[in-house]
């Protein structure tokens, strides 16, 4: 797993009152939302790039307690073995697999110091740049089956 490239691939910030911070991150950095509510949840997918500069998507959602911070959710080919690798490295899974209907698995544990960081494993095993292609976020994407040399990219 140490060879495969592992970039963050969502955000989601939580927020005490999300029209307030709607309109904070747009008219600061021109982040664009999309209301995406199911289930009595209050859930906003976010744009963060351009369609000739792409960026990092994330979420805004209606806090449902003091204690949620923002988390950020890095990529993984294999969602249980970094659930073991967070544990083994000293760190704890403190929610487990859960699906993401059509999107694939997420999980969310903490680091050794106790900030939350979030697993995402795509329903199509994952995600990863297409060899010599380099971007900032958003690089030249093909499915893993295509890709067979998974060490990361040379820079």
């Amino acid at each position: 797993m140490k060879h495969t490239t592992h970039e963050i691939s969502h955000f989601e910030i939580p927020a005490r009152d999300p029209e307030r911070l709607r309109n904070f991150y747009t008219n600061v950095f021109g982040w664009k939302f999309k209301n995406a509510a199911e289930q009595n949840m209050q859930y906003w997918n976010i744009t963060t790039g351009t369609k000739h500069l792409p960026g990092v998507d994330g979420g805004l959602y209606k806090k449902g307690s003091r204690k949620q911070t923002p988390v950020n959710y890095v990529s993984t080919p294999d969602l249980n073995e970094s659930m073991a690798e967070v544990e083994k490295q000293g760190g704890r899974i403190t929610v487990g697999k859960k699906e993401v209907p059509g999107h694939g698995f997420t999980a969310i544990g903490i680091d050794p110091e106790g900030n939350s960081i979030g697993l995402f494993e795509s329903a199509n095993r994952g995600m990863f740049r297409s060899r010599g292609k380099q971007s900032q976020s958003g690089a030249n994407r093909v499915p893993s089956k295509h890709r067979k040399d998974m060490r990361a990219d040379s820079k």
